[in-house]
């Protein structure tokens, strides 16, 4: 699919600023954390996570409909992501305005802040898993991926060892993923003969292409992007995604300053995976196009 790039800031930059609230929210409910940490960190969350949906509405054709986005939150994947990080920022805001005044909080809020983080995640990641057109997409690793790339990510600030725990899980997701990805349409009874509507044991085949020019499908749903080039671009997510930043915390654990540094790179390397995740998705449609 075309990898639109609001759409891949949306899911990095809102997906970190969500997972950082969700491990400040665990840490505050452990009492593992001081009140002036969870207003920076808090802050911090909320702004990736408020500029991260604000970019999302340049994908929209037309940005009065972002209001219409929550209407729909009995059926759609889409509403309940709007409404819940709505709810969950508002949550944000006003646990920090409450341990601004008191100088202390209240544990339970922060297990709150944490189901709600990782709820709001969750919406994001199903608008993509609910899809059965996109056989890479449509399985339980879409979800497991979106949760764990937040916790990872928000994890590297706040936490030491613990953040190897989840980034290495992490990186297990992401290499299963992308064998998944690859494998999506290998056992799929799909073929160009079914995508016209005939049975899957007639031979059909195009005689000339659907159209003379390109249509929104065509740009929308049928991308293309080299195979060589894809794996090239695997390496580079997973190195600047894991491997960099798990190195970096076993030779320099506790130093913030590097964790700064191992986030960059981190955020890089999810920004690569996250457009390879649109990019070599393959929509069913293709067929059609053949």
């Amino acid at each position: 699919m075309h990898p639109a790039p609001s759409i891949i800031l949306f899911t990095v930059l809102s997906g970190f600023g969500f997972g950082l609230i969700s491990i400040v929210g665990l840490l505050q409910f452990l009492s593992q954390i001081s009140a002036v940490n969870i207003i920076i960190f808090s802050l911090i969350g909320l702004i990736f996570s408020t500029v991260g949906l604000i970019s999302s509405f340049f994908h929209l054709a037309n940005k009065k409909n972002a209001i219409k986005s929550m209407s729909q939150w009995q059926t759609s994947w889409l509403s309940r992501e709007a409404i819940s990080s709505i709810f969950c920022l508002s949550v944000v805001v006003g646990n920090i305005g409450w341990v601004f005044i008191q100088n202390r909080y209240i544990n339970e809020v922060g297990i709150v802040l944490f189901l709600l983080s990782l709820f709001t995640i969750f919406t994001t990641s199903m608008i993509y898993a609910q899809l059965k057109t996109v056989p890479s997409w449509n399985n339980i690793l879409t979800p497991a991926l979106f949760i764990f790339a937040a916790l990872g990510g928000g994890s590297i600030l706040l936490m030491d060892y613990a953040s190897l725990v989840l980034l290495l899980i992490f990186g297990i997701l992401q290499v299963w993923f992308w064998y998944i990805a690859d494998q999506s349409f290998m056992y799929k009874e799909t073929t160009i003969g079914t995508a016209l509507g005939f049975s899957k044991n007639e031979n059909i085949r195009a005689f000339d292409v659907a159209h003379t020019n390109r249509n929104y499908l065509l740009n929308e749903m049928v991308y293309k992007v080299a195979r060589k080039h894809a794996i090239k671009i695997r390496y580079i997510s997973f190195f600047a995604a894991f491997v960099f930043p798990m190195s970096l915390t076993l030779i320099f654990p506790g130093n913030f300053s590097v964790s700064v540094f191992m986030l960059v790179f981190h955020l890089v390397g999810i920004y690569f995976s996250r457009w390879l995740f649109f990019a070599e998705a393959k929509h069913s449609v293709s067929f059609y196009y053949n």
